[in-house]
């Protein structure tokens, strides 16, 4: 039986994506060594399912059917820069998503229909957020995370209409996604 890593997300408009790419150039700057995401990957995630049976796929997808039944579409509002698990000890860099209530209660009903499909739920608390990259090396890490704490980023936001259960094959120049399902959030 074939495994297709797969994950519940929220896409970006091309817009936004323009925006980041363009923050991006402007910290690769400062080191090499981060490994940043392709713009056209970055995504917001709500919950990773991991390697998953293909024939369990119906099951997911209609499990986050159901659970986006009560949801209109989402205005998603981007703030900020950080790093995880903080800016001294960066492994992860990320731009900050507010934490609009119907986001976090979406999230939280994913969870709680997906568990009885043997995806667990998530120990720590839900942190939205937009990965950028990922530290490789710490060539130009303090010059990286200065620059990311000095770059005014333009509010943004964007109104997710959609979710969508995405598989993610990893490649040698990073992760290619391809949409297995887009689920219209119209709220019943």
């Amino acid at each position: 039986m074939a495994k297709i890593r797969t994950f519940i997300c929220f896409e970006l408009p091309d817009a936004v994506r323009q925006s980041l790419a363009q923050l991006q150039d402007n910290l690769k700057r400062h080191g090499k060594g981060v490994r940043w995401v392709r713009p056209a990957g970055i995504h917001l995630t709500l919950k990773f399912l991991g390697d998953v049976d293909e024939k369990q796929l119906p099951d997911i997808v209609s499990v986050v059917r159901k659970a986006s039944e009560p949801y209109a579409p989402i205005k998603i509002h981007l703030y900020g820069t950080g790093a995880f698990p903080n800016l001294h000890q960066p492994k992860v860099y990320w731009i900050g998503v507010e934490e609009a209530a119907d986001l976090i209660k979406i999230q939280s009903d994913l969870e709680n229909e997906l568990a009885p499909l043997g995806f667990p739920k998530e120990k720590r608390q839900f942190s939205p957020h937009l990965t950028l990259g990922r530290v490789k090396s710490s060539d130009g890490l303090k010059a990286i995370t200065a620059a990311l704490e000095k770059e005014a980023l333009p509010r943004m936001s964007f109104t997710a209409n959609e979710i969508i259960v995405m598989q993610s094959q990893l490649a040698p120049g990073g992760a290619v996604y391809s949409a297995l399902a887009n689920i219209a959030l119209k709220k019943n």
